[in-house]
């Protein structure tokens, strides 16, 4: 997918730069935006005895809601095609899951999606509305940790990993006045790849000391978001 847009701006770049300069049609727009989304996802975790034997396997599916900040700039080449990209700095934090753990400790687990960037093109028409497709990227950071004192084998820390996926989406932009500023309302669905993070132990390499090997799998992830943004339009 990323391949596919990259290739797709170059063309776009081409094929608008020459008649669009002579125009004076490049434009660019910066915006920030709220947003409001349900994201769901599957989550599996499998833990490991000292003695590599799979302990205990536990499956969740849910959605949680979450509102976040983001920041966007665009570069317009005319009326019709625009190249973005979509920052959001804030972090996405999924509900905390508690359990207890062999030794009785109340153990927490949460996952925050930190540095969700979007990358896309935004296909414009006459009146207003419009549609884009993007490339997402973001970091996942796995986070447990225990209310008791823990010995040795009962808590692990997980890896940080990367995912990337895809986003679609439609809105409409309406100008305020006769000004360069102007209101935009978008809805959007992504989809992100799978992601495995683990302990750090190898799924062979348990011991006394390390406790075994702990792994969560997080599949399906999916987020419906809505989007009100400010955006001010430099050139036109």
């Amino acid at each position: 997918m990323k391949k596919i847009l990259t290739i797709i701006s170059m063309v776009t770049l081409v094929s608008f730069s020459s008649n669009a300069l002579e125009r004076s049609d490049i434009s660019a727009t910066i915006g920030v935006a709220a947003n409001s989304a349900v994201y769901g996802a599957t989550g599996k975790e499998t833990n490991r005895a000292e003695d590599n034997s799979i302990k205990t396997i536990k499956k969740e599916s849910g959605v949680f809601t979450e509102t976040h900040t983001s920041f966007l700039i665009e570069l317009n080449a005319g009326d019709f095609v625009s190249l973005g990209f979509e920052h959001t700095p804030d972090s996405i934090t999924t509900p905390t899951d508690e359990r207890l753990n062999r030794v009785n400790n109340k153990t927490t687990v949460s996952a925050d999606f930190n540095d969700l960037n979007i990358a896309y093109i935004k296909f414009n028409v006459p009146g207003g509305f419009y549609a884009k497709i993007g490339h997402v990227e973001t970091d996942v950071d796995v986070k447990e940790s225990m209310a008791a004192a823990a010995t040795a084998g009962t808590s692990s820390t997980y890896n940080n990993v990367s995912t990337n996926g895809t986003l679609v989406g439609v809105g409409y932009s309406k100008a305020l006045g006769d000004t360069a500023m102007a209101i935009r309302v978008e809805g959007s669905y992504m989809e992100l790849d799978d992601v495995t993070s683990s302990n750090g132990v190898s799924p062979t390499g348990g011991s006394i000391a390390n406790g075994g090997r702990n792994q969560v799998d997080v599949s399906h992830l999916e987020g419906l978001n809505g989007k009100v943004a400010l955006t001010y339009t430099f050139g036109k």
